[in-house]
């Protein structure tokens, strides 16, 4: 197998690993809002996140695509990345069963799910 396919196969599996681990921590905030939240959730997801971020690295590098040049879609998708970062921290952290941690959370889910798209079908947008 060359280098592309095993970092776009570790790159899908990575957020597939962030997208349950995200969920695993809101869910734990939902049902258990007095509990502090299990040390290794609050460790691994960092991992996670830096390997996901190297992989994305790797491929664009692998590729030469240019976020906002020849990849305009890539762009987008790292905006997102930031808004996704932004409300996954409003969700985790604002308190459990609030109108709030709610809102963040389907912003986080409506980011990843986008940034999935952008992925898939990679649309020239401009």
């Amino acid at each position: 197998m060359n280098t592309y396919l095993i970092l776009k196969h570790s790159h899908v599996l990575l957020v597939v690993f962030t997208f349950i681990l995200f969920n695993i921590r809101y869910g734990l905030r939902l049902a258990l809002p007095q509990n502090p939240l299990p040390r290794w959730l609050k460790i691994v997801p960092h991992i996670n996140d830096t390997l996901l971020l190297l992989s994305g690295l790797g491929l664009m590098h692998i590729t030469r695509w240019m976020p906002f040049g020849n990849a305009p879609w890539l762009g987008v998708k790292l905006v997102l990345l930031l808004l996704y970062i932004g409300w996954g921290v409003v969700a985790i952290k604002s308190t459990p069963r609030t109108g709030k941690s709610l809102f963040a959370y389907v912003m986080a889910m409506l980011c990843i799910m986008t940034m999935a798209l952008l992925a898939v079908y990679k649309p020239v947008l401009w």
